[in-house]
């Protein structure tokens, strides 16, 4: 006769070094992808962020991004020097805001291109259902987790 024993949550594996472990494992494969643009995955995350929120307050992203403020700014800084981003002074009673330029208007075009390749490769490998069920488990547990920070 089959007996399921349930561990505790110390007998399992450590869930954020698993997480970590998937995080630099995927990262090396999109990086290696978009190397050619001399972007990174992360970047391009953000830049993606941007394309999606013309105007986003830097405050917004860094939430939206799940990045605590001074990450995201030590991340911006070489996107702006290189033409991507353009970073507005904040008006009256307003945070400063960010917007794609021309030049990162294509280049996030032509990475996307680049990503898709890789997605395809990630998603075709690990199979589309698989996938879609393991990131409503992870975006699940980003939001319990940022919950359980705050």
């Amino acid at each position: 006769m089959y007996m399921h024993q349930t561990m505790s949550a110390t007998e399992l594996p450590c869930a954020c070094t698993t997480m970590r472990k998937a995080t630099r494992a995927l990262s090396r494969l999109y990086d290696d992808t978009l190397a050619p643009l001399g972007v990174t995955v992360a970047q391009f995350g953000i830049l993606k962020a941007i394309r999606r929120e013309p105007g986003l307050a830097l405050s917004r992203l860094a939430d939206d991004m799940v990045m605590d403020r001074t990450s995201l700014y030590r991340m911006l800084t070489p996107m702006r020097s290189a033409g991507w981003i353009a970073i507005a002074a904040p008006t009256k009673g307003r945070a400063k805001t960010v917007a794609l330029t021309a030049e990162g208007e294509a280049l996030l075009t032509k990475a996307r291109l680049l990503w898709d390749d890789a997605q395809t490769r990630v998603v075709g490998t690990y199979g589309a259902d698989r996938w879609q069920a393991l990131e409503r488990a992870i975006s699940e547990l980003t939001r319990l987790s940022v919950g359980l920070n705050a």
